[in-house]
């Protein structure tokens, strides 16, 4: 996984992360992963049918009813500091990547960082990204 955040006006900080990806619970999408140092990607693409792929429509934290979308959020550490945003606006692909069943998604977006009151992009990119045994699910739920 490479990701570029880039927060206003000048900062833009790059990572690179081993990734992995799992099937949901329930054939209820999948989830892919992607972190090292404290810093992250979190990506759930979520759909009513065992297909993920596809350009997935981003989701707002909380949003329990929509059928297909994506929540993608980061974690980014600056020194001791960590910064957090879930992404509120932009979009999500993914495909299967050859005949092994490996994931190739992009993430691009922005939200709102909290602790700094600004929009901070994010681009990230999983590029065959192997994905976990049909028998080895997370629980993939909205809670609040």
């Amino acid at each position: 996984m490479r990701a570029l955040v880039v927060r206003p006006p000048h900062d833009t900080v790059r990572f690179a992360a081993p990734a992995v990806a799992h099937r949901c619970g329930r054939g209820a999408g999948i989830l892919v992963e992607g972190a090292t140092g404290g810093s992250g990607v979190l990506l759930w693409a979520r759909s009513a049918d065992s297909s993920v792929a596809g350009t997935f429509p981003p989701l707002t934290r909380g949003d329990s009813t929509t059928a297909r979308g994506a929540m993608a959020s980061f974690r980014l550490m600056i020194g001791e500091d960590a910064r957090g945003v879930t992404l509120d606006s932009g979009s999500v692909t993914v495909a299967r990547a050859g005949a092994g069943g490996a994931i190739d998604a992009h993430v691009g977006g922005s939200g709102l960082e909290p602790a700094a009151g600004q929009r901070v992009r994010l681009e990230a990119t999983f590029a065959a990204v192997p994905l976990a045994r049909p028998s080895d699910t997370v629980s993939c739920a909205v809670r609040l």
